[in-house]
């Protein structure tokens, strides 16, 4: 065997090529079967070729190149006619392999295909089926750990043909003699495969189905206290339960239950909490025409006298920040302010009637018509518990106009 290692530049394509002593058909059957051995899903193409794949497409995608024997790989093995009968080359795109599995997957990828090329080889040539014999095969560049079989030590495995069973090497070990005419004669067992086979993977490792899955077992559990965790590690123990015949499909389907609900419920809470604190703020800083302005400390208090005009307030607090001059548009107007009796504090329902009074008396005096035949409305501001014990005893009226948002200059004798 001949087997050359090459890069093409242009399309990135990482190639291996075998040479074997086998009219196309034949050889096409021949690395079929090598490679399903090997656990690789083949399938000839209707231009020829073999489309060679292996692997969890599902969980490399979540775990990357870290998905280890399960990360998804998928090549393909071009046949053509040579000289000394057929040429197969081994073709895999690095995007594919940096796609699915970041940098270190486009080179994972080249590794397991050059190492399913090297072991393909060593079955073939145990048949006596490549050009050079089995001492021409090289050994792989590193130890293949990705492969899902053993590199061979000494004499390699038997191999098997399409249907998974054995095939006999040519007598003695030679390689296969020719027919009349040149053409190579295989080795018995090597019927030619009807348009549409599959080649199918081996059976599942023996004894595997009386073990429960590691990584099924860890999935459960990361499932509820790390659910990223637990979707990963599930994805991987379905592809590997599926590959090994182990238990623990259901752990490993409850590890990925898990880490979803999880996330939607941490997603929920999360939303609740912000919108809980959004609200809150927004409540505390919201005010209305009629709650009650606290002075927030003396020394940031003054006297409003009737004509003062102010904007519409954020907080609580009435400040020199408040105050506009009347030519701009503002909120309200002070028309009126009065003084309330000392002693302990009346409660608001006193306030109350003492603001509608005394504001009503003072509201046709300032617009210069009654209350009762304005178009204007009046609120006040009295004072709270906190005032109070401060000293608070005063009472503001305040006019604005409710069938627009601000005025612009004062309201004084508007006679609206």
């Amino acid at each position: 065997m001949a087997l050359a290692v090459r890069r093409d530049q242009g399309a990135s394509v990482a190639t291996a090529e075998l040479r074997l002593l086998l009219p196309l058909d034949q050889a096409r059957d021949a690395v079929g079967s090598a490679l399903a051995e090997q656990g690789f899903t083949v399938q000839p193409t209707a231009g020829g070729s073999l489309d060679v794949s292996r692997g969890s497409l599902g969980t490399t995608v979540v775990a990357g190149a870290f998905a280890g024997q399960d990360m998804h790989v998928r090549f393909d093995v071009h046949l053509s006619p040579d000289a000394e009968g057929t040429l197969a080359v081994f073709e895999h795109s690095a995007v594919g392999g940096f796609v699915t599995g970041g940098a270190v997957g486009a080179a994972r990828v080249g590794e397991i295909v050059r190492d399913a090329a090297h072991l393909a080889g060593v079955r073939l040539a145990q048949q006596g089926l490549l050009a050079g014999g089995a001492g021409s095969v090289p050994a792989p560049a590193a130890p293949d750990t990705a492969s899902g079989i053993d590199a061979p030590e000494g004499a390699p495995a038997p191999p098997v043909v399409p249907g998974g069973h054995p095939a006999p090497p040519a007598p003695g070990g030679h390689p296969a003699s020719a027919a009349p005419g040149g053409s190579p004669v295989p080795p018995a067992g090597y019927a030619a495969v009807p348009p549409g086979f599959r080649y199918g993977a081996p059976a599942p490792v023996p004894g595997a189905e009386q073990r429960t899955n590691t990584v099924a077992i860890v999935a459960i559990v990361l499932g509820f206290v790390f659910p990223i965790g637990g979707i990963i590690a599930g994805s991987v123990a379905l592809a590997q339960v599926k590959r090994t015949g182990e238990k623990g499909r259901g752990l490993a389907i409850g590890g990925i239950v898990a880490g979803a609900v999880m996330m939607v419920l941490s997603i929920i809470v999360g939303i609740a909490l912000f919108l809980l604190f959004a609200l809150g703020a927004a409540s505390s800083s919201a005010g209305s025409p009629l709650d009650p302005f606290l002075p927030p400390a003396e020394n940031d208090t003054f006297a409003l006298p009737v004509g003062t005009c102010l904007d519409e307030l954020a907080t609580t607090y009435i400040t020199s920040d408040n105050v506009l001059d009347c030519a701009q548009p503002h909120n309200f107007e002070i028309f009126s302010s009065f003084l309330v009796d000392d002693g302990a504090f009346p409660g608001e329902s006193v306030f109350e009637e003492q603001a509608y009074e005394k504001c009503d008396a003072a509201f046709a005096a300032f617009v210069g018509i009654p209350y009762a035949d304005s178009t204007l409305d009046y609120t006040y501001l009295s004072p709270t518990k906190e005032t109070w014990a401060q000293g608070d005893r005063e009472i503001l009226c305040m006019i604005f106009d409710p069938s627009v948002a601000q005025t612009t200059g004062s309201l004084a004798a508007s006679k609206r």
